[in-house]
């Protein structure tokens, strides 16, 4: 097959051996070519501006822009780019998350192996994969009630959610550092909380962001 008709893929993914991992298997199949790789959700972004691809595979939790921002941002251009997610983490909140922002597809890490192709054939066809282990059920009954807030509130509610400081969301977001508290009051007031913590956890109980549990995805 040649590179005219292979699939372009760019990877993102902080740890090199399942970049490497995932590379290898592409390559073995022959009908992928790997036209770039990206350690963090920022180069990733970079290399989704700069280099044609058909594919995106990538993980949740990056350094700089975690995969739901990458995703959210990716969208807004309206290329067509086929996502695949590749997480360790089984948690519905985390695959409704994905799906909802934008991703066509969900792989668990420890499935790639077996699973890979199916779920890039599928989301390449225009279909939805989502890894046969994770609980239908659960992910069925995971709700959003976001409608209320704005595109910039929901974008400052995640950075909250991730432990950043207003001055660290502002330099993020590219606005003041009183516009960050403008938007937490505002997102305190709609969600019937008083402070930071209690906007965090109930953001998250309500799926309105992801924060990562007990390690890296």
């Amino acid at each position: 097959m040649n590179a005219a008709t292979k699939t372009r893929v760019i990877l993102a993914d902080d740890h090199n051996l399942v970049r490497s991992g995932m590379a290898a298997l592409l390559s073995q199949h022959g009908g992928f070519e790997v036209v770039a790789e990206a350690t963090d959700g920022l180069a990733a972004l970079e290399q989704l501006q700069q280099t044609p691809c058909d594919l995106l595979i990538v993980d949740l939790a990056m350094p700089r822009l975690g995969g739901i921002q990458l995703i959210e941002q990716l969208r807004r251009t309206k290329q067509p780019i086929k996502v695949l997610v590749l997480s360790m983490y089984d948690d519905a909140q985390f695959v409704a998350r994905a799906l909802k922002v934008g991703a066509n597809g969900y792989l668990l890490k420890h499935a790639m192996d077996e699973d890979l192709f199916q779920a890039i054939e599928q989301v390449l066809a225009g279909g939805e994969f989502v890894s046969e282990s994770i609980d239908r059920d659960a992910l069925a009954e995971f709700t959003y009630h976001d409608n209320e807030l704005t595109a910039r509130e929901k974008e400052v509610l995640q950075l909250i959610g991730e432990g950043m400081t207003n001055t660290e969301i502002a330099a993020q977001l590219t606005i003041s550092p009183h516009t960050v508290t403008r938007h937490r009051s505002n997102l305190m007031h709609k969600l019937n909380v008083h402070n930071r913590v209690e906007l965090v956890k109930a953001a998250t109980t309500r799926g309105l962001i992801v924060i990562a549990k007990g390690g890296e995805l």
